[in-house]
C-alpha cells in the first residue's frame, strides 16, 4: 500500500453544548468535583451534566442528553455509543470505532477514531451514523485500513469539516440526505466516496485520492459538488441512475484509459467549469439513454 498523507487541517473546534447539573453516580463514573464528573472503566452516562476522562476507558456509553464528555487525549479501548440529543465529545480517541444511532445534535471534534485490530474479514463498519440529525465532526481523522470507515444511514443534515478519512470504502451514504463534506481529505486505495439512495449533498473543497471513483452516485439526485479535488486512477466521477447533480469546479486528475466522468442512465445534470485536462480519456461519457445534461467544462 503506497503512503498516504494523515495530515489535517487545524480548526476551531465547535463548542460543545451541555448542562452543569451534577448527574446521578453510574457504573463508571466517578465524582471529584461539583460541576464535573470523571469516568473510568466501562462508563454509562445517563444523565445530564459533564464530564471528562481521567484515564482510558473500557468502554462509553451516552443515553443522556445535554451532555458534555471532555476526553482529554485518553482512548476507549472499547465500544463507544451514543444515543442522545445535545452530546459533545472532544480530544479522544475511539479505538474500535463508534455508533450514534438514534440521536441527534451531537458533536465530535479534536478527536481519532481507529478500527479494530485484526478485523480484515470483519465487513462490519467501523463508524455508523443512523437515524440521526443535525450532528457534526470538526478536525477528526478516522484511520481504518481493513474495512468500511464511516457509513451515515437515514441520516441528515450532518456535517463534517476538516476531517481525513483512510481506510478501503472511506465514506457510504446511505438513504442520507442534506448532509455536507467540506474540507476533508478522502485517501484509499480503493473507493472514495459512495452515495446511494441519498439527495441534496454538498460535497466542498475536499480531496478524494484513491483507485476510483472518486465519487460514485447511485439513484442519488441533486446533490452538488463544488472545488473538490480528486487524483484518481479509474473515473473522477460515475453516475448511474442519478439526475439533477450539480459538478463545479472541480479538479480531476486521472490515470491510464480513465474518464473524468461517467453518465449512464443520468439526466439534468450540471458540468460546469470542471478541469478535467489531466484526464487521460475522453473527459465526460454518456451512456445508456443519458439525456438533458449539461457540459460546459473548462477549456484545456
Amino acid at each position: 500500500m503506497s503512503a498516504m498523507s494523515t495530515h489535517i487541517t487545524r480548526r476551531g473546534a465547535l463548542r460543545g453544548l451541555g448542562l452543569a447539573a451534577l448527574p446521578a453516580l453510574a457504573p463508571g463514573v466517578l465524582q471529584l468535583r461539583t460541576d464535573e464528573v470523571g469516568l473510568s472503566g466501562c462508563a454509562s452516562v445517563t444523565e445530564s451534566g459533564r464530564y471528562y476522562l481521567d484515564g482510558d476507558l473500557d468502554c462509553l456509553e451516552v443515553l443522556a442528553d445535554d451532555v458534555r464528555v471532555d476526553g482529554r487525549g485518553y482512548a476507549v479501548n472499547g465500544e463507544t455509543t451514543i444515543s442522545g440529543s445535545r452530546v459533545s465529545i472532544t480530544d479522544i480517541v475511539l479505538t474500535k470505532g463508534g455508533r450514534i444511532t438514534d440521536a441527534s445534535r451531537v458533536t465530535i471534534a479534536d478527536s481519532q477514531v481507529v478500527g479494530h485490530p485484526g478485523d480484515q474479514y470483519d465487513p462490519v463498519p467501523q463508524f455508523v451514523i443512523a437515524d440521526t440529525a443535525r450532528c457534526a465532526v470538526t478536525n477528526t481523522s478516522f484511520f481504518i485500513f481493513e474495512s468500511e470507515s464511516v457509513v451515515l444511514r437515514r441520516t441528515t443534515r450532518t456535517r463534517f469539516e476538516s476531517c481525513t478519512l483512510v481506510s478501503p470504502v472511506v465514506l457510504t451514504l446511505a438513504d442520507s440526505h442534506r448532509n455536507e463534506f467540506v474540507d476533508c481529505e478522502f485517501l484509499t486505495e480503493d473507493f472514495p466516496v459512495r452515495l446511494v439512495r441519498s439527495n441534496r449533498n454538498v460535497f466542498q473543497r475536499n480531496l478524494a485520492d484513491g483507485g476510483g471513483p472518486g465519487f460514485q452516485l447511485r439513484d442519488s439526485h441533486r446533490n452538488r459538488f463544488v472545488e473538490n479535488e480528486l487524483r484518481i486512477i479509474i473515473a473522477g466521477f460515475e453516475l448511474v441512475g442519478s439526475d439533477r447533480n450539480s459538478l463545479h469546479e472541480n479538479v480531476v486528475t486521472t490515470g491510464l484509459s480513465a474518464h473524468g466522468v461517467t453518465l449512464a442512465d443520468s439526466h439534468r445534470n450540471r458540468l460546469i467549469q470542471n478541469d478535467l485536462c489531466g484526464v487521460s480519456q475522453q473527459p465526460v461519457v454518456e451512456s445508456d439513454g443519458s439525456s438533458r445534461n449539461t457540459v460546459r467544462n473548462a477549456s484545456c
